[in-house]
Order: C-alpha cells, then sequence, then structure tokens
C-alpha cells in the first residue's frame, strides 16, 4: 500500500510530527511504502521525495512587507504552490491513500482539492482546535473559552486571540470564514480522525461536522522503547513549556504545600523566569527547572521519577505525556480538563483534580508521596493499560483497518 502522508512539518517538534515520524517507519516496517510531503526545512528528516515539499515559510516572523505580505495571507488562506507541488508527487508516485495530519497555513487545504481531482480517498487526522477556535486553543487571555461557536467569529478579532493582534486574528477569521462558506474540508476529506472523544464531542457540538465522519483513534505509547520501572521514586516530574496554559503556577503554589520532596520542570517556555523568582521568594529549593530534555534524557528521567503531573488549565486533546508516563510505569496526577480524563482513570492508574486548584493538588501530591506502596499500584496499572490499547501496534493495526475501510468506499 502506498501512503501519502501530509503534514507541514517534517522533523521531531511535536506530537503530530511524532505521529507522523512514527507512522512512516512503521508502515516501512510492515512492507507499505510511505510517500511525506511537507515543508522544506534544514532540519527535516531525510527523505526521498523532499523535492516536492513546499517553499520554507514562517509566519512567526514579521520581516513581510507589502506585496510579500499579502502572497503570504493568499498562501495561508490556498497555497498554490501546495497544490502543484502535490499533484506532481501523485502523478509521479500514485498513491493508494492520503493522510493528511497539520496542513494549515503553510500547506492549507489546497491539497485536499487535489487530493480529491485525483480521485485519492483521504483521512485527516485533527491534532488540535483548528476547525473551531482561531489559535486553536480555545483560550482567551488564559481563560477557556468557546464564543466564536456559531460561526461568530468577530470575538477572535475583538479579543486579538491570534499572536494578540487584530490583523493576524483578523486573517485568520478571514481563513476560516472561507474555508467554512466553501467547505472545502468538508467536500475533499472522507474520514475525520481525533485523538479523543472531547475534540469528536466538540466538532459535533459547534456543528462543525456530523458524528458520523469522525472516528476516534488515540495517540500511543512506544511499550517496545519505554522500559517500565514501577518502583518508588524520589522526585515528581512536570514534562512540558512553561507557561500558563500548562498550569506552571498552579504546581508552583502546590510545591508549597510540599517543600520538602523535589519536583523537576523539564521544558523551557515565556515563564520560565516567573516561576524561578517565585522558587527564590517561597524558598522552594526542592524545585528544579531541569530544562529541555533529549528524547534519551528525559526517558531516563521518567523511569526515576515517581509520578508525574499534568496541571493543565486549557482543553488538552490526548497528551502523549500521560501515555509516555503510563508506559514508564509512573501514576499520572493530572487536571480534569479536556481529553485528560479519557487518559486518566481516577484512584486506579492516577489522580485527577480541578484546574486551577493548587489545593487540591498538593494533596494529590503528597498522597502519592505518603503511601510509595499505593502510587507503585498506580503505575503497574497504568502500564497494563498503555499495553492492552495504547501501544504503538494498537495503534498501527486500527490505522491500517480505517485505511482499508475509507479505500473500500
Amino acid at each position: 500500500m502506498k501512503v501519502l502522508l501530509c503534514n507541514k512539518f517534517y522533523r521531531p517538534l511535536g506530537g503530530p510530527e511524532t505521529v507522523v515520524l512514527d507512522t512512516v517507519r512503521e508502515l516501512k516496517a510492515l512492507g507499505h511504502t510511505p510517500i511525506p510531503f511537507s515543508m522544506e526545512h534544514p532540519d527535516n528528516v531525510e527523505s526521498e521525495y523532499s523535492a516536492y515539499f513546499v517553499s520554507n515559510i514562517d509566519y512567526n516572523t514579521k520581516q513581510s512587507r507589502g506585496g510579500r505580505l499579502i502572497r503570504e495571507a493568499v498562501n495561508l488562506v490556498y497555497s498554490r504552490e501546495a497544490k502543484r507541488n502535490i499533484q506532481r508527487l501523485i502523478a509521479d508516485t500514485r498513491p493508494d491513500i492520503a493522510h493528511a495530519h497539520n496542513i494549515y497555513h503553510q500547506l492549507s487545504p489546497s491539497i485536499l482539492t487535489a487530493l480529491r481531482g485525483a480521485g485519492i480517498p483521504t483521512v485527516l487526522t485533527l491534532h488540535d482546535s483548528k476547525l473551531l477556535c482561531a489559535n486553536m486553543l480555545f483560550l482567551t487571555h488564559g481563560r477557556i473559552c468557546e464564543k466564536c461557536r456559531g460561526r461568530r467569529f468577530h470575538h477572535a478579532v475583538l479579543n486579538k486571540c491570534v499572536k494578540d493582534s487584530i490583523a493576524s486574528s483578523l486573517l485568520c477569521c478571514v481563513e476560516e470564514s472561507l474555508h467554512r462558506w466553501t467547505a472545502i474540508y468538508e467536500k475533499n476529506v472522507d474520514l475525520f480522525l481525533t485523538p479523543s472523544h472531547f475534540l469528536k464531542d466538540k466538532l459535533v457540538q459547534h456543528g462543525r461536522l456530523d458524528a458520523n465522519r469522525i472516528e476516534v483513534l488515540p495517540n500511543y505509547a512506544d511499550t517496545r522503547t519505554l522500559v517500565p520501572s514501577c518502583e518508588p521514586g524520589s522526585f515528581g516530574l512536570f514534562i512540558g513549556r512553561i507557561e500558563p496554559l500548562k498550569g506552571v503556577m498552579t504546581l508552583l503554589k502546590a510545591c508549597s504545600r510540599i517543600p520538602d520532596f523535589e519536583i523537576r520542570f523539564a521544558g523551557k517556555g515565556p515563564l520560565l523566569e516567573e516561576g524561578e523568582r517565585f522558587c527564590r521568594e517561597h524558598g522552594l529549593t526542592k524545585v528544579k527547572f531541569v530544562g529541555f530534555l533529549g528524547r534519551d534524557e528525559l526517558t531516563g528521567m521518567l523511569r526515576e521519577c515517581g509520578f508525574v503531573v499534568l496541571p493543565s488549565e486549557c482543553y488538552e486533546n490526548c497528551p502523549m505525556t500521560v501515555l509516555e508516563a503510563h508506559a514508564s510505569g509512573k501514576p499520572v496526577i493530572a487536571s480534569r480538563i479536556g481529553g485528560i480524563p479519557e487518559l486518566v482513570s481516577h484512584e486506579s492508574d492516577g489522580l485527577l483534580f480541578e484546574p486551577g486548584d493548587a489545593e487540591a493538588l498538593g494533596a494529590a501530591m503528597r498522597r502519592l508521596i505518603e503511601d510509595p506502596d499505593a502510587a507503585v499500584e498506580m503505575g503497574r496499572k497504568g502500564r497494563a493499560k498503555v499495553e492492552q490499547s495504547y501501544s504503538i501496534d494498537a495503534y498501527m493495526k486500527s490505522l491500517l483497518a480505517i485505511y482499508d475501510r475509507v479505500m473500500s468506499r
């Protein structure tokens, strides 16, 4: 089977890229032919199909002016270059099916029209809330927001939801309005996949897609490389960006309630300096900011920790951190928000608390610290759950079955 895999980035960056690169590897191992389509970048993973990739575009820069800015705005909505390039790739490789992931902006849904025109069955995985929210986070100034529900996109402009800019917010709202008006996704995608029931429900509640066009396919953990260690650890571990929406300040306040136990923060982000200042002011000498860790370092720290904390205050979809923690034999303490409760079973393989409740989070951490036997048992149950339902082998088996169903329609 020849599978055309489309994602705007083709290098290790985040969850979507991990899924794409892992899928490429697994398809090859199973005797199939993965065909990546992405954007040029010097850090890309090597691909024999890179000559078809689109030009590198960075919408985070502020150097574009005049005509170039207009061209980039048009490409964001509908990239003619991406459509031309994928048409050449289709003609040269003749794929059996296409699986798109994060294609917004740099690739745009123009590639979906090319796939439909060539008669290629197409699956699209929605890794975030882009089809529902201009900033993809359901957040306005740090608070949960769904004001754009019912196509009321002007709220995103009024609140400067994208990059805190009226211009950027307006452009994204025009993009969304045009895509809704033309039904470019609905007309050109055969099946939508979501990693969580939560996101599927939101898509239906907001009137974006019919439930029968969406199938839930959760993320996974690689149980072949993540070897569990269910022994009690000497520290708690946070993994993620050091930023407000990840609940960093809530976790730091909770640390004040367990000042004698070490909590490590693995990651970097805009709240790092404020977090370090908070620790100095409150004498939290046991809090360690260890920075961004490479894959091997992070795997080792997961094996050594006592539990993993995910105190998010935004709608998480299907965070791979939870699955990797469970695969490592560790319980997870997490906020009850978004798709997290689908992964963490309260009192079984972890503990849930209400987002922003530092007192409840502190109590949950203390409970596992004072009852290491309970933590060990939760870790074992988490590992067993991942092996049964969230392994990469289970993911690939489900994915290939989806491909077969879509191609047979």
